[in-house]
């Protein structure tokens, strides 16, 4: 199996939020991919925008370039401290046509424009945006993993492997403190 570098961008919102002023993150539906659908599939698993780093990027640059094709917004990476790498994950990515590893490295964005809206720019790759708190997407992500081999929450929700493995493996960043500040 071979590895491959992605990245993702964690981009929040604050303040008076439709949810009542909690910390809301941005997430993009994927669209399904396999043998047979290799574009325009059916809505799939949610995952914070990013990708892969193409050759030549690093990872930072990587997740700029993402939310710009992704979803139309320009950002930038919000270090925690002197740290620019909120997270990282080592992902089997079983849904692929070739298996393979993905490390992916998760970072903080901040949006350059506020006025910019997010939307689906690759509508091939994707099907819709959306805002969720922090705290609910936790609690969605572990439903999904209670669930068993298919992972799906009560409300059919699917996500990412990725982000199943930062709730495996940063357990204590379920608190929205640790969207500014290492817990």
């Amino acid at each position: 199996m071979r590895q491959r570098m992605g990245t993702m961008g964690i981009l929040i919102r604050r303040g008076d939020t439709p949810r009542g002023g909690e910390i809301e993150v941005l997430l993009i539906q994927r669209r399904f991919k396999n043998q047979e659908i290799l574009e325009n599939g059916p809505p799939d698993s949610w995952a914070f925008p990013g990708g892969a780093v193409d050759a030549g990027e690093t990872p930072e640059m990587a997740v700029v370039r993402e939310f710009k094709e992704e979803v139309g917004i320009d950002v930038v990476i919000e270090p925690i401290g002197d740290e620019p790498v909120w997270g990282e994950t080592d992902d089997e990515l079983k849904e692929k046509i070739l298996r393979k590893w993905w490390r992916c490295f998760l970072y903080l964005v901040k949006q350059v424009d506020p006025t910019q809206e997010p939307e689906v720019k690759e509508p091939h790759k994707h099907v819709d945006v959306m805002w969720m708190t922090w705290t609910e997407l936790w609690e969605r992500i572990n439903a999904s993993i209670s669930s068993g081999d298919e992972p799906c929450t009560p409300e059919g929700m699917r996500f990412f492997v990725t982000l199943e493995n930062i709730v495996k493996k940063y357990p204590n960043r379920s608190d929205p403190a640790s969207l500014e500040r290492r817990v």
